[in-house]
């Protein structure tokens, strides 16, 4: 009875929410246990959650609307994460990015720690997402575009992909994008807000690589296609980009640092793993410290939003987002557990 209970009197509450979801890991509990605030040092968490996230100190309807208001999510002291949407891709997707954010407080102070947002920038954040994602490619169909053979197999092998990434953790949902250059003027990249399950060929948006246009019988082209764009444009050897949101490199991210690729084969090939400058996002100036930073390396750590890679094909550069990854949770000790030895 949706009338009766915490969960009824949420429900009653909250009309926008028809999906909640309660997760228990081991960061979110131990973040929880003494922390008063989550503040966002990524752009995800401010944008998609909230401009911070509160820590209601139980599971009560009380506790938890005080702690949603103005939020999709929340933490519980010293147990977890929950989260409240209006369908579940979305609910989902809240905890990932809180979870994430936790992870990137935690493990951040290894390498100097994290540098968060200001106020200022967690809303314009959290506008920006409100205005320009919330409704994007909402259709549920778009029609087929008439295209050659060639750039049908392109299309089908960026889905398979971004299948491939997701699975490795790589893509959460709809966030992460990739491209293709297709030839010398056009490029195909993935969707705005599309989740990565759905996507079908028709839904691959060809863009202009000099002038940034698009047919618009198609999908809107992801947020970043100026960003892919450009590289292309400064870099014509190469074919293909992928913009990830993993765990490990976000930390790096949020700490708004960079790393040594020391394996002296991989270093040749790649060079090191750099961090941008902290700039807002959408902005000229935010490509062109994107764009100094790979000049000389393939793989750009964006400060407060994730890696970026660049490579002559899509598979060189879905093994870079891989291989890279690996290297980032290594370092910042991933497999060990965060308890200390007498809590464990």
């Amino acid at each position: 009875d949706i009338k009766t209970g915490d969960v009824g009197k949420i429900l009653s509450s909250r009309r926008d929410v028809n999906v909640m979801i309660f997760a228990c890991t081991e960061p979110a509990a131990l973040f929880s246990k003494d922390a008063d605030l989550l503040k966002p040092a990524l752009y995800d968490l401010a944008g998609i959650v909230g401009t911070d996230i509160k820590i209601a100190e139980n599971t009560s309807s009380k506790a938890l609307l005080a702690a949603l208001k103005n939020r999709a999510g929340c933490l519980v002291r010293g147990k977890g994460i929950f989260s409240a949407s209006d369908n579940i891709r979305d609910a989902v997707s809240i905890i990932k990015i809180i979870e994430k954010s936790i992870e990137a407080e935690m493990y951040g102070n290894k390498i100097g720690g994290v540098k968060h947002l200001s106020e200022e920038e967690a809303l314009r954040a959290r506008q920006m997402h409100n205005h320009l994602y919330c409704n994007v490619n909402s259709e549920k169909h778009v029609d087929f575009v008439n295209i050659s053979l060639d750039e049908f197999n392109i299309r089908s092998n960026m889905i398979d992909c971004a299948s491939r990434l997701k699975y490795l953790g790589l893509f959460h949902g709809s966030w992460g994008n990739l491209s293709v250059r297709l030839n010398e003027h056009e490029m195909l990249i993935t969707p705005s807000a599309m989740e990565y399950n759905n996507i079908r060929t028709e839904d691959i948006v060809k863009v202009d690589i000099n002038t940034l246009a698009f047919d618009h019988i198609q999908r809107v082209p992801s947020s970043e296609f100026d960003l892919h764009a450009a590289i292309y444009r400064a870099h014509p050897d190469w074919n293909a980009i992928v913009r990830t949101h993993s765990h490990g490199l976000s930390v790096f991210a949020a700490a708004q640092v960079g790393f040594k690729i020391t394996d002296p084969a991989l270093h040749q090939l790649l060079g090191d793993v750099s961090a941008s400058e902290h700039v807002e996002p959408h902005t000229p100036e935010f490509i062109d410290s994107i764009l100094k930073e790979l000049e000389h390396n393939n793989i750009c750590v964006i400060a407060n939003r994730g890696p970026i890679f660049c490579a002559t094909s899509l598979e060189n550069a879905a093994i870079m987002a891989d291989t890279i990854e690996d290297t980032a949770c290594n370092m910042l000790g991933y497999n060990e557990s965060l308890l200390k030895p007498e809590e464990n």
